[in-house]
């Protein structure tokens, strides 16, 4: 994005020059731009909202002189045609601009999340939209342009920030945002997807800014080792990226976030860095002569005041890039590296006051014993500081003088030794565990025998319990301790009575933190996320993501942010995920034929597509998905003719595009994109007979039944196309409201069609949803009218009372004994409706109190995407639907089996790695029997069994390790095993991104855009 951009397009957006620098420009707390501070770019841009007609030309130019996503709403069907057209041929639709048509004066994005809203001055549209819902779309600090005039979005009252890695310098991580109230919505799922260890966010100014550490134990954390990165905090948009100084340990606090700086010291300096560019734009060094070292080990600032504890040099860590490819947490590794460092983290013995502007040293305070910074936190007025096994001492923050030390036998047996931590049930030696008010401090954590009361006032002991392994969350009226080896528990806050058992246990490390209404922890046994209900003093669930380990969920902005992760635990989302409060949003509300269905002219004429029982018309050849069809493939094969999802002169704008499986009939091969467009192309030729658009990426390829072509869009909509032609038949919105979102670099409902669509007996069948907490929609449609036959609304919470703990739209559809089965996700999966009724027949009761361990154990489900039909029962395996295409350890959590194909007697399993035949009846020992195995592919995307042949795209395995991948298409003899012929490929197979015709041609999609077709 350049510094200004000096394209004016009046009167049609005013001046889009201004609209950029209202993006570009750095924001202050109260929503001013600077004008001192340079306007560096941006590299992830935001969001921009037009709204207004013939906007398509416009749209194309902000996105090529941007990296903005726009997105424009339009009331007239044909103008949002005409500008998909626009934004289509530039090689942007779907990936940069998207476009919708609007209804009734409502913007069809969630609350808070665009950076600016500009209104067109013509076609009536600045009455169209009421200022209140301009409002409610941008984002705090965000611009509304209408005309020639603009507004600011104020920060709404009750919202609260997260300034330190502890949320505050008292260490509590209680937020006291006003607003963050269950239930919530999805209001944004970006990445990075998986992060080193440790991770430490903070949050000010409406940016969210995440610093990484130095120990990945696998490839797909290697990229963000000791990186930190700032994100857009209401639609997680990154903004930039920076190094950190290599090998220092972050996790302490040493980070302190405003709206304009982001103050962040290490062994060297505190660097102040420009919230809005990154940049260094100065650095404090603690002065000569002060201290013992010029390391910092904790700091916090308070009204232009900076408080710090520095001391000597540390031993800087060297960063460790594992390559481990088994499941479970590597503890061992953990103690390993960080056992030589341990003893000179966060150490120091000097305490000073500067003033931030003047740099001027108001006060210092030094000891003789070394202060742990762990057992450093700070009140309204007093500094405690811990000198471990020697003192407790508290500091006037405002003389530095003592106010008082305390080093009595009590107090020191009462805090006791350190426990050496680095477990699961305990957690890092690293975190704090010192937590102070005005009247008391506390003592708990990973480190920590027992829980310790200690007077803010005196330094006496308060009172103390038996276990120290918790988490804690200090409220106004009660201490929270969130216990692991015992029941969580609500304290008196200075008599230590307990005051109820919480009947929950936290999941093993992950700290806690709290809400105005709720304490979040690791959900035990692996089980997503704990949501303790403080009103109602109930254990809740949000099961599709878990806190990540050091941070647990933080609270700013009024939102919820989880993630990334390090770990391969049961939940069925990673990266990072916000969430924000429901409002007046109606859960499970029903579906009508006249709020939902949009039907064309002529939907109901058709031109016939002959179509014959060869055809594979829908994802992996049939509903049953055994990717299996009866049909000789040629001995010999070449390249038939080759096509792309796009015409080639688009490629440099469509990367990231790809493709889905392709289908194939009555002389049709239809493809889909990520893009939202669907392309039909002729069997016989390659040549495009018909592109159409969809608002959304799509999942799954499209389905061909009786002259028509179906599909789902991450749009929220099930759409309807004639298949000679493309013309739009009808659509039904299967999202209970219009109400889109930023899903891992796009935009979707809330609701995305992610299950694909299918047909059977002339139902359309599909659903939509991303997790259980934001509702699960299931649909049957009659396939001619796209009029509803049943739907339900309640199977993403199967338990009741907020419990959200049911289905979610996880994978594709598969039709077996007359019933539905969908992959559900990491709780219930497969789901399983009744055809005829769409009851959902999978069953979840309450386990008693007693059992909570039993209760949250059988609660999971293996969460793959994938479906297949195994030994007559289906079966859930493959990656995660929302998850990289980079290879991680196979999960303990998913099938035994993540490729199948069937026909009879002949049954072709196996894993991405190897491919088996097994004999239908097992051995005599019961286990199955092997006929033969082959081990070609390093990575398998897909298997297609046929008359003559196994036919497998994939990687080929490469003796040299630093040669380039194989992609390969490759033809197995079913009988023997042995190889028939193989063809090379130009790039990597999409998923299952291979189909048969009724001639015997082999169809395949690449990873890239391409479609090949391979014949005799």
């Amino acid at each position: 994005m350049s510094n200004r951009t000096s394209l004016c397009l009046v009167p049609k957006l005013a001046c889009l020059a201004g609209v950029l620098s209202f993006i570009i420009a750095p924001i202050t707390a109260d929503g001013q731009s600077k004008s001192d501070v340079p306007q560096a770019p941006q590299t992830g841009g935001g969001i921009v909202v037009v709204l207004g007609e013939q906007m398509g030309d416009h749209a194309v130019e902000l996105a090529k002189s941007t990296q903005l996503t726009i997105y424009v709403q339009s009331d007239d069907p044909k103008d949002v045609e005409a500008t998909q057209k626009a934004a289509f041929e530039a090689g942007f639709l779907g990936t940069r601009i998207y476009v919708d048509r609007g209804y009734g004066g409502r913007i069809h994005l969630a609350d808070n999340l665009a950076n600016a809203i500009v209104v067109s001055t013509e076609g009536g549209y600045t009455d169209r939209y009421p200022r209140s819902e301009l409002m409610r779309v941008v984002q705090p600090r965000g611009r509304v342009v209408v005309g020639l005039g603009e507004s600011v979005k104020p920060v709404p009252a009750g919202t609260g920030e997260w300034t330190h890695p502890y949320h505050g310098a008292d260490n509590n991580p209680q937020s006291e945002d006003k607003l963050a109230r269950a239930p919530y919505l999805t209001q944004f799922l970006t990445t990075p997807w998986y992060g080193p260890m440790p991770e430490v966010t903070v949050s000010s100014g409406g940016r969210l800014f995440k610093a990484f550490g130095h120990l990945a134990f696998k490839r797909r954390e290697w990229p963000m080792v000791g990186k930190l990165v700032a994100l857009d905090a209401y639609n997680g948009a990154q903004l930039w990226q920076r190094e950190l100084t290599p090998g220092f340990m972050i996790h302490r606090s040493t980070i302190v976030a405003t709206a304009d700086t982001l103050y962040l010291a290490d062994h060297e300096s505190c660097k102040l860095i420009d919230t809005s560019t990154g940049e260094i734009k100065d650095e404090i060094v603690v002065p000569k002569g002060l201290a013992d070292g010029p390391t910092w080990k904790w700091m916090t600032l308070r009204d232009g005041v900076l408080y710090a504890l520095v001391g000597e040099k540390e031993k800087l860590h060297v960063a460790h890039r594992g390559t481990r490819t088994k499941t479970g947490w590597p503890w061992a590794t953990v103690r390993k590296t960080y056992g030589s460092y341990d003893p000179t983290w966060g150490f120091g013995r000097t305490l000073f006051a500067m003033d931030v502007k003047t740099r001027k040293i108001l006060w210092s305070h030094r000891e003789q014993e070394k202060i742990d910074s762990r057992g450093v936190c700070m009140n309204s007025n007093r500094i405690f500081l811990y000198s471990h096994q020697n003192f407790l001492t508290a500091v006037d923050a405002a003389s530095g003088e003592t106010v008082w030390n305390s080093s009595e036998p009590d107090l020191i047996e009462a805090i006791g030794e350190h426990d050496p931590a680095q477990t699961a049930r305990l957690g890092y030696s690293t975190s704090a565990y010192a937590k102070c008010n005005d009247k008391a401090v506390y003592f708990a954590g990973p480190q920590r025998k027992k829980l310790v009361a200690v007077s803010a006032e005196n330094g006496k002991v308060l009172w103390d319990y038996a276990d120290g392994n918790v988490q804690l969350i200090l409220r106004d009226d009660a201490l929270f301790a969130m216990g692991r080896m015992i029941n969580s528990k609500k304290f008196d806050l200075l008599t230590g009575e307990v005051l109820a058992d919480l009947k929950c246990f936290r999941g093993n490390c992950t700290r806690a933190t709290g809400t105005v209404d709720s304490i979040f922890a690791r959900g035990y046994r692996h089980s997503g996320t704990l949501r303790f209900d403080v009103a109602y003093g109930k254990p809740r669930r949000l099961p599709s993501m878990r806190p990540a380990c050091q941070d647990g969920v933080i609270v700013a902005n009024s939102l919820l942010y989880w993630g990334p992760w390090m770990c391969d635990c049961n939940h069925s989302l990673v990266g990072v995920i916000s969430l924000g409060a429901a409002g007046d949003f109606e859960f499970g509300q029903p579906a009508t034929n006249k709020a939902r269905l949009e039907q064309s002219p002529r939907y109901d004429q058709i031109a016939e597509l002959k179509t014959n029982d060869l055809d594979w018309p829908t994802y992996r050849g049939n509903n049953s998905r055994t990717a299996s069809l009866p049909i000789e493939i040629p001995e010999q094969v070449s390249l038939q003719w080759r096509s792309t999802l796009r015409q080639s002169g688009l490629a440099l704008r469509t990367v990231g595009v790809h493709p889905t499986a392709p289908v194939s009939a009555g002389g049709l091969v239809v493809v889909a994109g990520t893009d939202g467009i669907v392309k039909a192309i002729d069997a016989g030729d390659g040549t495009t007979r018909w592109t159409a658009f969809t608002g959304g990426r799509i999942f799954y390829p499209p389905t061909v039944s009786k002259g028509r072509v179906f599909v789902g869009s991450a749009d929220g909509w099930i759409y309807a196309f004639e298949a000679t032609s493309g013309r739009r038949l009808w659509r039904f919105r299967a999202a209970p409201i219009e109400r889109k979102i930023p899903v891992y670099g796009s935009l979707s409902s809330t609701w995305p069609v992610a299950s694909g669509v299918m047909v059977q007996d002339d139902i359309v069948y599909a659903a939509a949803g991303i997790a259980g907490h934001d509702g699960t929609h299931v649909y049957a449609l009659d396939a001619a009218t796209g009029q509803l036959k049943w739907q339900n609304n309640k199977s993403g919470n199967l338990l009741g009372e907020d419990e959200v703990v049911g289905v979610a739209v996880q994978g594709h559809m598969l039709f077996h004994d007359n019933k539905v089965h969908m992959a559900g996700g990491n709780v219930v999966s497969p789901a399983i409706y009744d055809s005829q009724t769409g009851e959902c027949l999978n069953k979840l009761e309450q386990t008693p109190e007693k059992t909570l361990d039993d209760h949250w154990k059988k609660q999971r489900a293996s969460r793959g995407s994938e479906l297949f039909l195994i030994e007559n029962k289906v079966a859930v395996a493959g990656r995660m639907l929302y998850s990289p295409r980079v290879r991680g350890p196979a999960s303990r959590y998913n099938a035994q089996y993540l490729l199948q194909a069937s026909a009879g007697e002949v049954i072709i399993q196996g894993t991405d790695r190897m491919m088996l035949r097994v004999d239908p009846k097992p051995a005599d020992d019961g286990k199955p029997k092997i006929i033969w195995k082959d081990a070609t592919f390093e990575r398998t995307h897909g298997v297609v069994l046929t008359k003559n042949t196994v036919l497998v795209i994939g990687t080929a395995r490469s003796d040299d390790p630093d040669s380039d991948p194989l992609p390969m298409l490759k033809a197995i003899n079913p009988e023997d095993g042995k190889a028939l012929w193989m063809q090379h490929l130009p790039s990597e197979a999409a998923k299952w991104g291979i189909a048969i015709d009724h001639e015997g041609r082999i169809i395949v999609t690449l990873y890239d855009g391409q479609i090949l077709c391979f014949g005799a």
